[in-house]
């Protein structure tokens, strides 16, 4: 996949950051959000971040790593998220995107994936 477009969202409630492929979200895209009602999902032992691809496949939790290196995003899903996204168990993006853009992707997925039970949190790298 290849990304050349990215945002970041937040209200109140939710912090959201997509990724696609192109600006207007057509073709492949993927969409991570965390309530930050986080410490409520934790103590009700939910997951505090889903995933929504463009076809709007969701999975709840499933990163087990998620790299940043050299302009590649590698996201690594368990098999069962892997599943229910309809990707491939390691996934990997190359961000076409300006330092602002690539600024965006690092940070929304350091926050949203660093939320939720410390012992289902992905192991972070470059993020």
């Amino acid at each position: 996949m290849v990304v050349r477009a990215a945002n970041r969202d937040e209200d109140d409630e939710l912090i959201m950051l997509g990724m696609a492929e192109y600006e207007d979200g057509s073709e492949n895209s993927l969409i991570f959000i965390v309530s930050r009602e986080g410490e409520q999902d934790v103590e009700l032992e939910m997951d505090a971040y889903c995933i929504v691809r463009e076809t709007q496949a969701t999975t709840y939790g499933g990163v087990t790593a998620c790299e940043l290196a050299s302009g590649r995003l590698t996201v690594h899903f368990t098999e069962e998220a892997a599943g229910e996204l309809d990707v491939r168990p390691v996934l990997r993006m190359d961000l076409q995107l300006d330092d602002r853009g690539v600024g965006l992707v690092r940070s929304g997925l350091r926050e949203i994936l660093s939320s939720g039970r410390r012992d289902e949190r992905p192991r972070l790298s470059g993020l």
